[in-house]
């Protein structure tokens, strides 16, 4: 099972995902998120600077 407890990075997803809707770049960070990718891999493709949501 994936982590996804970090809640200012799933909302950057999310907001990225509401932003794309309609389009394979959206479709592919949607599936990408709901079948489990990692954050970094869903980061890089979809733009975001995962260093800037790391948790410590």
């Amino acid at each position: 099972m994936v982590d996804r407890s970090n809640q200012r990075l799933n909302e950057a997803i999310e907001n990225m995902i509401r932003m794309w809707d309609g389009t394979i770049h959206g479709q592919t960070i949607r599936n990408m998120y709901d079948n489990g990718s990692d954050y970094e891999s869903i980061c890089e493709i979809a733009g975001i600077e995962y260093e800037d949501y790391e948790e410590e």
